[in-house]
């Protein structure tokens, strides 16, 4: 894999981290996501917990425009991690051949 490439890997399982860490942040700020909240009687409301917190339109649309950001990067951010793993490990095991190392054999003292 190119450095290009492991790069790339990096920045989406940091934006995924990033974009969960934000949506996290918000909901706490507002009171609750929109995704376990409600639309009453044309009255928004964010909900945590069983708790609603009123909100307006705009809040509402959102927050629940965020919440479903995440389930795109959370996934994303995932298989990126797991693709960077095992690469670190190929690049670990290149490194290990082409220091002369033969799989973790001593080195000749002749």
């Amino acid at each position: 894999m190119s450095d290009f490439r492991y790069r790339c890997l990096q920045f989406v399982c940091g934006l995924g981290v990033l974009n969960f860490l934000a949506m996290a942040i918000g909901a706490f700020m507002l009171g609750g996501d929109a995704v376990n909240g409600k639309i009453a009687g044309g009255h928004f409301f964010l909900g945590e917990h069983g708790k609603f917190t009123g909100v307006s339109e705009a809040v509402y649309t959102y927050s629940l425009w965020h919440a479903r950001s995440v389930f795109v990067t959370h996934p994303l951010a995932m298989l990126a991690g797991y693709l960077l793993k095992m690469e670190g490990q190929t690049r670990k095991a290149a490194k290990r051949t082409s220091d002369g190392n033969r799989g973790g054999a001593l080195p000749n003292s002749t």
